[in-house]
C-alpha cells in the first residue's frame, strides 16, 4: 500500500469544526481517489466491462454492501503541497459537503476517510485475474442455480400435466 502524506496543518482557511470532520488533522484523503457506483455484474459481457476498468494503473473494483464501485486513485488537480484546496471558496457541492454530519444518510456512519482509512470493502478488485477467479465461481453458480430452477419448473409442469390427463 503506498504511503500517505505527512499531516500538514490546513491553512487557517479551513476552520476546525467541532461536530463535523476533523480536516484540520487530515491529509487530504478524500481529495486523492474518486469512487463511482457501477452496475453490479450480471454475466459475462459485464465481467469484461469491468476488467477493462481494471487494467488502467490507477483503478479498481470495490463492493460494500452489495454496490459496486469504481474508484481512480488520482489526487484532485487543486490540492495544493500542503493538502489545501486551491479552489476553496469555489470548490464543487460535493466537496463542500462530504462528511458533514447534517449531509450523512446513516447517522451511525463515519464521518468522512479520516475516520475509515483502514477499513475494508467486502470485495475489492485491483487486477483483472481477480476478477475473473471471482466471475469464474459467480457465473458457475448462477448457472447451477438456473439449472436447478429450470429442472424444478420442469418436473412441476409435468405433474401438472399428468394431473390434468388424470381428471
Amino acid at each position: 500500500m503506498e504511503s500517505l502524506p505527512s499531516l500538514v496543518p490546513l491553512p487557517g482557511a479551513v476552520a476546525v469544526q467541532p461536530d463535523g470532520p476533523p480536516c484540520h488533522r487530515c491529509v487530504a484523503l478524500c481529495c486523492r481517489y474518486y469512487a463511482l457506483e457501477i452496475d453490479a455484474p450480471e454475466d459475462e459481457e459485464d465481467f469484461e466491462q469491468i476488467k477493462w476498468y481494471l487494467i488502467h494503473g490507477k483503478s479498481w473494483v470495490f463492493v460494500d454492501d452489495g454496490a459496486w464501485f469504481l474508484q481512480v486513485d488520482e489526487e484532485c488537480r487543486y490540492l495544493g503541497p500542503q493538502n489545501e484546496c486551491l479552489v476553496y471558496d469555489r470548490r464543487p457541492k460535493i466537496c463542500r459537503e462530504y462528511g458533514m454530519p447534517e449531509h450523512l444518510e446513516d447517522p451511525d456512519e463515519p464521518l468522512c476517510d479520516y475516520f475509515t482509512r483502514t477499513d475494508r470493502h467486502d470485495l475489492e478488485f485491483r487486477a483483472m485475474e481477480e476478477l475473473d477467479a471471482y466471475a469464474k465461481v459467480t457465473l458457475a453458480r448462477r448457472a447451477a442455480q438456473r439449472a436447478q430452477r429450470s429442472a424444478a419448473a420442469s418436473e412441476a409442469w409435468a405433474r401438472r400435466k399428468k394431473a390434468r390427463k388424470s381428471r
